[in-house]
């Protein structure tokens, strides 16, 4: 294909699309660290703890669609930071839950929106058929590329929360 064929023209204009995208996902991270001291994956997970009445970690992976290993090392880091704590309940002490504190409640007042970052927000509001279109058309760009990581299917997309998560797939590659 020619550089100047229309088709090669789209798949630049795609390719800004995509820039946009990333760089706009960024930024918001940026404001948030700025803003707050902590990553966006981190207030995500304030937020989702917040929302959620006796949320555990392993509830909130699953929420957040991270590797449960992840959330624990956002739960604490922001236990650290003093922004939730964990309690157990007095039925069953083996059970243990996460709640915010009035500091992570004084921070998720103060912090940019949205709470979740930029694409979790916009992919939730975008219509279902929109959204299986872009689902199915993205699995179309994956399977075309030549190397993909899927591993990154469960990690968070804010900078602070790799080395988390490559520490996390350091450790599973050593038990195989």
């Amino acid at each position: 294909m020619s550089a100047s064929t229309p088709d090669t023209a789209l798949d630049i204009e795609v390719l800004k699309q995509f820039r946009i995208i990333i760089k706009s996902i960024r930024g918001h991270f940026q404001s948030i660290e700025a803003s707050c001291g902590i990553s966006g994956a981190q207030l995500w997970a304030l937020a989702k703890i917040d929302s959620t009445s006796d949320i555990t970690i392993s509830e909130l992976a699953k929420e957040l669609a991270i590797h449960q290993t992840t959330a624990s090392n956002l739960v604490e880091k922001l236990c650290a930071k003093k922004l939730i704590k964990r309690v157990r309940q007095h039925t069953d002490q083996r059970f243990v839950s996460l709640m915010q504190t009035a500091a992570g409640k004084k921070m998720l007042a103060q912090a940019p929106t949205p709470l979740q970052g930029l694409l979790p927000d916009a992919l939730g509001r975008m219509p279902y058929k929109k959204l299986l279109m872009l689902h199915e058309l993205l699995g179309d760009l994956q399977n075309l590329m030549a190397s993909i990581d899927e591993s990154a299917a469960a990690a968070p997309l804010s900078d602070d929360d790799t080395e988390a998560v490559d520490m996390t797939q350091k450790r599973a590659t050593k038990r195989k």
